[in-house]
């Protein structure tokens, strides 16, 4: 099969530029048509350095309180008290604060950083796998005595649209809510005039932007990875938005290295296959028993509340589900906080990515049988690249496709069930009792605080394998550290400390893997 390849030499994106007007000083000093002489002093050149001073300083005094203040404009809190539609609760206009510099602020790592959302955090923290990036703890670097030799990432694409299905049923729950009778809640009178107008399946700028940011990153923590002979190798499987993911993240990464270091998509993997980047097993279950009994115990007050501002409505427990999901796709589309946030509750939302996290257990976690083993095939491949030996695989692995095994840093972009099963595969976020569809974990319940849809796999997650070189007790041995979105995984099902598994542990500790699914990859076909 022909492979796909974007080219490492096509020229960067052009940064933007500002014409400058230049006159020559003869202009200055001749009179046109008898008019006054302009005075020698006033040159043109005089004008535009005033004028460049005198923007520089109205904007130094718009934003000087932002830059004392931590350098970005702060978040509003999510209102409390009241929300019930039928009563007129004051709340701050979120998402119109204006922007500040460029469309890209600078981050503190030098990389420059996707568009804020203007969305508080406290809200875009619950909107479960639909949830923005964002780091659960501050990246550290490897222990003393220990030095990084190898990099595999594994990063799902960036912020969507809704996929063509879904965006159909949230246009017609938009639908039922605006046929009401007549709105009595002023958060609700933008749907009379409303009309549905996301995309479909592609990646919308701000998604773009957080898989460049990602690419940067990538480069600031792993240069010393990376020189003429040991470039990146990228691989994505074959949804566009994920292969625009990764040519979007290879943009980053040469941007972030001034263009001395150029990777570009080596293998994209056909979804009409089995692709160790895409999760396949027919006869595994989707988790939508356990989502629908979930959606029946926290829909219905939803639904009343809704109708007591907008009577006359139709509204199914479906469409509940359909109207919170418009928050976060409208608000990644847009860059700015959607009015449909407004019209639910800070606990609303907790119900709403509870429906995620159980989506993701029953789907392709731990929660369903065949859900683990669609995460072998890949995580067979890393074993292969930490080992540098052949992949040794029955499951998803093709072995007509590219796949070196002498690279320092590694790229592959998919989907966020296949991050899922991965996690599963290797005993990641492992937790004691299935999540119960019917009741929601308190907020300091370890079930509710382990298995958690935003933190595991938000719109450009991604899981990090690094090996490293270390000198503990006198001896040099190879370890592995996992970081999911920059929080170190305790590893405990190899013997971790401090977030390390010697390599040779860390490979016995797969033996799921090792042994392709112990034959529930068969199942997922027979």
């Amino acid at each position: 099969m022909p492979l796909l390849r974007s080219s490492s030499k096509s020229a960067s994106p052009p940064l933007p530029t500002v014409a400058a007007y230049a006159a020559t000083s003869s202009d200055a000093t001749q009179p046109l048509n008898g008019t006054r002489p302009r005075r020698t002093w006033l040159t043109n050149g005089c004008i535009r350095t005033t004028v460049t001073l005198l923007v520089f300083a109205a904007y130094f005094a718009w934003t000087w309180p932002w830059y004392i203040h931590g350098g970005k404009p702060s978040e509003p809190e999510l209102p409390q008290g009241n929300w019930a539609l039928g009563t007129s609760p004051s709340y701050p206009a979120y998402g119109h604060a204006p922007q500040v510099g460029a469309e890209y602020d600078v981050g503190a790592e030098g990389v420059l950083r996707a568009p804020p959302l203007g969305v508080p955090k406290s809200l875009r923290t619950k909107w479960g796998q639909y949830s923005p990036w964002r780091a659960l703890d501050k990246y550290h670097g490897p222990p003393a005595g220990c030095n990084i030799t190898q990099v595999h990432i594994l990063q799902r694409h960036g912020a969507r649209y809704p996929n063509a299905e879904d965006g159909e049923n949230y246009a017609k729950a938009v639908e039922h809510l605006a046929s009401a009778d007549k709105f009595r809640d002023e958060r609700l009178k933008f749907l009379k005039e409303y009309e549905y107008g996301l995309g479909a399946d592609d990646l919308v700028p701000f998604g773009a932007a957080q898989t460049f940011e990602s690419g940067q990153v990538a480069y600031k923590r792993y240069a010393h990875l990376v020189n003429a002979t040991q470039i990146p190798f990228v691989r994505a499987a074959g949804a566009p938005r994920v292969i625009s993911t990764a040519t979007n993240w290879t943009v980053g990464f040469a941007a972030a290295s001034h263009q001395r270091y150029q990777p570009y998509l080596n293998v994209i993997i056909s979804e009409e296959y089995n692709n160790t980047l895409n999760n396949d097993c027919p006869n595994a279950g989707d988790g939508s028993r356990e989502t629908n009994i979930w959606l029946s115990h926290f829909a219905p007050p939803i639904a009343k509340r809704l109708l007591k501002g907008a009577p006359g409505a139709n509204l199914s427990n479906m469409d509940i589900f359909n109207l919170l999901a418009m928050c976060p796709f409208e608000t990644v589309a847009e860059e700015t906080m959607s009015p449909f946030c407004s019209m639910f509750t800070e606990d609303d939302f907790r119900a709403f990515e509870y429906h995620g996290d159980l989506e993701k257990y029953y789907k392709t976690g731990y929660g369903e049988k065949l859900g683990p083993v669609q995460g072998v095939g890949y995580v067979n491949e890393l074993l292969a690249r930490l080992t540098g030996k052949p992949v040794e695989d029955r499951t998803t692995h093709n072995t007509s496709l590219e796949f070196p095994l002498d690279r320092a840093v590694y790229a592959d972009f998919t989907h966020e069930n296949l991050m899922v099963a991965v996690y599963a595969a290797m005993g990641l976020f492992n937790i004691s009792a299935p999540l119960d569809p019917r009741r929601l974990p308190a907020p300091d319940h370890p079930h509710g605080q382990t298995w958690v849809a935003s933190r595991m796999v938000p719109f450009s997650s991604r899981m990090v394998t690094e090996r490293m070189m270390c000198v503990r007790e006198g001896r040099v041995g190879a370890y592995v550290r996992v970081l999911v979105n920059d929080e170190v995984q305790p590893l405990e099902f190899c013997g971790g400390e401090e977030g390390l598994c010697e390599l040779e542990r860390f490979v016995q500790s797969q033996e799921y893997a090792r042994k392709s699914g112990g034959g529930d990859f068969d199942k997922c076909y027979g």
